[in-house]
């Protein structure tokens, strides 16, 4: 039955720092309005929270939950499951560095040969901040070794079809994109996970994804830097099929 058509829903909340929580509330909630009740029975302060949802079976599609329309407007069902996030920010495929890049240059944009692509499923890509981790210079093609490093945590990522790319921009990591113009940039990709470490001078950056969504084809996969703008790893997927999300667990 559709939200609308109820007064009350009863939901299934999914947090990561909880067990499974069933709780009730009204179909004119927005979105902004459920993450502010939810604090008080998910035991949550301050930080910023993100929702999804998804009708029927955990494996329908998953939607955005947004702040400013109602449940009901945006057809969450009675039964329903909602994903809370605790301390992550939204990057939807079209707030992307690519996404913008097409926006802001058009034809001349780098990547306008993406610009008619299939639209992206409407989940939302979680980009997680973090403690800073441990990696150092190694020989190419050797697993990244330990000391201590900058973690890279403002990103982007998307879909784009056979590959997975990965977008650190001047705009969201601007000391570690100038260190990459004349500095060493190393990359190194296994099946299910991809580092990337920049180091100039006495200053080391680093970017550890695991468990990745899916499988990729390490040969294949490879890194462009682009001086002063941002450094981008291209991960050739070794099925091509659509990740509905970067890394398995988030």
């Amino acid at each position: 039955m559709a939200a609308e058509e109820q007064g009350e829903l009863s939901l299934t909340f999914f947090c990561k720092a909880n067990a499974p929580l069933k709780l009730s509330f009204p179909a004119t909630l927005t979105g902004e309005e459920l993450k502010e009740r939810l604090r008080e029975p998910l035991q949550l302060g301050g930080e910023a929270l993100a929702l999804s949802f998804q009708n029927g079976s955990r494996n329908s599609v998953k939607k955005v939950l947004e702040e400013k329309q109602s449940l009901a407007e945006q057809g969450v069902e009675d039964g329903a499951s909602v994903t809370v996030k605790v301390d992550a920010f939204e990057v939807r495929p079209e707030n992307s560095f690519l996404r913008e890049s097409i926006k802001n240059n058009g034809g001349n944009s780098y990547y306008y040969a993406h610009a008619n692509e299939k639209e992206l499923p409407p989940e939302v890509r979680y980009v997680y901040g973090g403690e800073p981790i441990k990696l150092e210079c190694n020989q190419p093609g050797a697993p990244l070794k330990a000391s201590v490093a900058k973690a890279l945590t403002h990103y982007s990522w998307a879909d784009e079809g056979e590959f997975v790319c990965i977008y650190v921009s001047a705009e969201g990591e601007p000391e570690a994109i100038d260190a990459a113009k004349d500095g060493e940039v190393k990359v190194h990709f296994e099946a299910r996970s991809a580092e990337l470490r920049i180091c100039k001078d006495s200053k080391e950056f680093a970017l550890s994804l695991k468990q990745l969504e899916g499988e990729i084809v390490p040969d294949e996969s490879k890194h462009r830097v682009s001086a002063g703008k941002r450094v981008t790893l291209k991960m050739k997927k070794k099925r091509t099929v659509t990740w509905t999300r970067l890394q398995q667990g988030k």
